[in-house]
């Protein structure tokens, strides 16, 4: 009879794993504003394969010459999307202590050292444009390295070599762990070695291999270099729908439909 219901058990967590991978893997479209405070209104749905979210986040800017609040035309952005959020606050509860990233009530971010960002882009890989935009793409980064280009710390940094391919900013941190551990030690508080990094972003088995050294896909830029892209963006799916946090992430899913139970 145990027999019998640890069977039955490993069937469902199979079933539920593949249920959150596929989700995981499942093309994300942010189309418009949530809104703030109590006129905030979250929408996440699916259709045609494709999950359909609102954004909350919208930031606000100081107007170097009036000093004044002020915000840019909305610009949707699928890594800060409302759905993209919720994951974040699943998978990397451990390292900013079950705090959320963007605010309900103006829609800024909390700490700019915790916000999403999309790992592997398109700009030099456009075979991927269709597939890119999805969860097992985006990661939490400090806003100065995976959203703007200020240093040469920077994943985007236009005079660095590293052009946003991830092999190259995982040599970059890998190298200079210490340094970053100085300029963000909110985000790298909970991470005291590369290693760590790797393992609270599922890296293993992807970008990492299974001894913690960087998988170099980038330096020769052809056809197959967005395939290679793209199998570590499923295997970091994978990654993730078998860790731990597979269960909430199903709960999750579950409840906003993008899974429905006994699929």
């Amino acid at each position: 009879m145990q027999l019998e219901w640890i069977d039955e058990r490993n069937i469902f967590m199979d079933k539920m794993q593949e249920q959150v991978y596929k989700a995981l893997m499942m093309p994300i479209v942010c189309d418009k504003h949530g809104g703030f405070g109590e006129k905030r209104k979250t929408e996440i749905n699916v259709g045609e394969n494709i999950i359909k979210t609102t954004q909350t986040y919208w930031p606000e800017y100081v107007e170097k010459r009036t000093k004044k609040l002020f915000r840019y035309k909305f610009l949707p952005d699928c890594d800060m999307s409302d759905f993209a959020c919720e994951f974040y606050e699943i998978i990397y509860r451990d390292i900013f202590n079950g705090l959320k990233v963007v605010s309900d009530t103006d829609g800024n971010v909390i700490n700019k050292q915790f916000a999403g960002d999309t790992m592997t882009t398109v700009s030099l890989l456009p075979k991927l444009t269709n597939q890119y935009h999805c969860l097992a793409n985006f990661w939490l980064l400090p806003m100065e390295l995976g959203r703007t280009s200020q240093t040469k710390w920077c994943k985007t940094f236009k005079d660095s070599n590293v052009k946003d391919f991830m092999d190259r900013f995982l040599l970059l941190v890998k190298y200079n762990f210490e340094t970053y551990k100085k300029l963000y030690p909110d985000y790298f508080e909970k991470m005291d070695n590369f290693k760590e990094f790797v393992d609270v972003h599922f890296l293993k088995g992807s970008y990492v291999d299974e001894n913690y050294d960087v998988n170099e896909y980038s330096d020769i830029i052809n056809n197959n270099t967005a395939n290679i892209a793209f199998k570590y963006i499923e295997n970091r799916a994978k990654s993730i729908s078998k860790s731990k946090y597979c269960v909430d992430l199903w709960d999750c899913f579950l409840k906003r439909g993008i899974i429905q139970r006994g699929e």
